[in-house]
């Protein structure tokens, strides 16, 4: 079961909050032979923590199976294809170099471009503004902690 978390504790919670567009989605297993998901990331802001313009992160689990038929999959874990624009808060790296979205799918939004403009949301809601949403975010990643 996931907690249901605000967006101020969603951005408080991640150690790098970024808006990026997916290259390259990639399945296998890692250097300890655990099945994880690659997602290459081309990053267009950075609103939390160090700026890079390409980012890879790993996510424990596969969406399809792997060729001896593997399929390991977390509840809730965001799935990601090339070519979509999305609004990530992560937490930091594990010891094996995973990662996922705070709140699993409460820290990924997805863009959309449409007749209303760029919008977000994420599995808990949505649509809101991207502009008014990242400007919202940008503010609360930058206050002092309380």
């Amino acid at each position: 079961m996931v907690v249901p978390l605000s967006l101020a504790r969603v951005t408080g919670l991640a150690a790098r909050i970024v808006q990026a567009t997916v290259l390259e989605v990639r399945s296998g297993r890692d250097e300890s032979g655990l099945p994880a998901t690659w997602i290459t990331l081309a990053v267009a802001r950075t609103l939390k923590g160090p700026h890079n313009q390409r980012i890879t992160i790993k996510q424990f689990g596969v969406a399809t199976p792997l060729p001896d038929g593997t399929i390991t999959r977390i509840a809730g874990m965001p799935q990601y294809r090339a070519g979509q624009e999305v609004v990530l808060f992560l937490h930091g790296e594990s010891r094996r170099g995973f990662t996922s979205p705070v709140g699993l799918g409460q820290g990924a939004y997805r863009v959309s471009h449409g007749a209303a403009g760029a919008q977000v949301r994420n599995d808990a809601g949505g649509p809101r503004d991207l502009t008014d949403f990242l400007a919202e975010v940008e503010q609360r990643a930058t206050a002092p902690a309380p």
